[in-house]
């Protein structure tokens, strides 16, 4: 059976289950996200950054979580070159954010 793109991204360790189990109870929670990331935080970047994707397409409206992932975004690009293609996924998420983030 072939794996969708999206599931492909998402990868699991034993210790994430206590996590997506609170997720699954309290998926508008926050501070649930919040403490999910900040466990996932010494992982991998594209592991957080994935994190951080499917709290937002939950909670798009969300100030907390678009500051602190747009915060951890540039820091993944700072001492880069300005045409390496990450800034223009980083540009993009400032983008997403403005849409939801208007006001």
């Amino acid at each position: 059976m072939p794996v969708s793109q999206e599931s492909a991204d998402i990868f699991f360790e034993e210790d994430d289950l206590p996590y997506e189990e609170e997720i699954l109870r309290n998926q508008y929670s926050v501070k649930c996200w919040l403490r999910y990331i900040d466990h996932k935080s010494t992982g991998s970047s594209r592991a957080v950054n994935v994190l951080f994707e499917r709290a937002l397409k939950e909670l798009p409206g969300s100030y907390k979580l678009w500051y602190n992932y747009l915060k951890l975004r540039r820091k993944q690009v700072k001492g880069r070159c300005i045409t390496d293609p990450i800034y223009e996924d980083v540009n993009n998420a400032h983008e997403r954010a403005l849409v939801f983030m208007h006001k």
